[in-house]
């Protein structure tokens, strides 16, 4: 796989920014075809941004877990953003960086990179406050994904404390107060039921959590019971682990075979 990491002027945050990818390159070893095939001109990749927990940035997949070697092996671009503790929102007291998550950064990333700007080949998953980014994503612009998956935080803010301290980063300068929260394009149970009741195609969904990692399992089982009381097609899954990498990248396996990333080989 190719390795970048690439950094450009955001017009939306007025600043350099940071983003990695992952892109798939030619190996003896994965490939059965032609060199020339493989890099023929105007190719486009199916695509998996991946959002990153608080106090992290654009490397810490790709250090942390096997995410080259997932998408080396099923031939898929990743894009690995870089939002500091923003929890990916237009912020009280700082950036509009939901804006520039869903606006400007897909843009760029297809005008630049071979990335296929088709909705059924764009996808997006997150760990812990990544959850929480990647699920604000996909229902604020259901249009936009095939599908989404949060790992270990796909929940109520306020049913999870993260009001009371309960969080890495300031909540307050993320959202303002609990009544902010409450009808905006951060609170994911509005977005749900608004979602739930419109017509749109709905993207697929999934959530899991480790069993062990409190607040963040009993938040995310209670956001399930949520989905399911207004009809919102929501797939959800735990096991034993806690707030771990160990526990992101065994799930992120799953994750990709439940999306269709997984690559199908000659004589399946």
């Amino acid at each position: 796989m190719g390795l970048i990491n690439y950094t450009f002027f955001s017009h939306v945050l007025r600043e350099q920014v940071k983003v990695s990818l992952v892109l798939p390159t030619y190996s003896r070893w994965n490939n059965n075809g032609s060199v020339e095939e493989f890099y023929k001109r105007g190719k486009k990749y199916k695509t998996l941004y991946v959002l990153h927990g608080g106090s992290d940035d654009c490397t810490t997949y790709y250090r942390n877990t096997n995410i080259e070697r997932y998408a080396d092996g099923n031939c898929f671009a990743v894009v690995m953003p870089e939002v500091k503790n923003s929890f990916y929102s237009n912020m009280k007291h700082g950036p509009k960086y939901f804006d520039y998550l869903s606006k400007e950064l897909p843009k760029v990333m297809e005008a630049v990179f071979p990335l296929s700007d088709k909705r059924e080949d764009r996808y997006v998953v997150g760990n812990s406050m990544g959850s929480h980014g990647a699920f604000k994503w996909v229902l604020n612009c259901p249009e936009f994904f095939n599908a989404a998956a949060g790992m270990s935080g796909v929940g109520d803010v306020e049913e999870m404390g993260f009001f009371e301290g309960r969080a890495v980063g300031s909540v307050a300068n993320a959202f303002g107060s609990v009544e902010d929260y409450r009808g905006s394009i951060n609170d994911l149970k509005k977005l749900a039921k608004d979602l739930a009741e419109s017509d749109i195609v709905k993207p697929r969904l999934f959530s899991c959590c480790g069993t062990e990692d409190y607040p963040y399992y009993q938040g995310t089982v209670l956001y399930k019971e949520y989905a399911d009381e207004i009809g919102l097609p929501l797939t959800y899954e735990s096991g034993p682990g806690g707030h771990t990498w160990e526990f992101w990248d065994h799930w992120l396996v799953k994750i990709i075979g439940w999306m269709g990333l997984t690559a199908v080989k000659e004589g399946e």
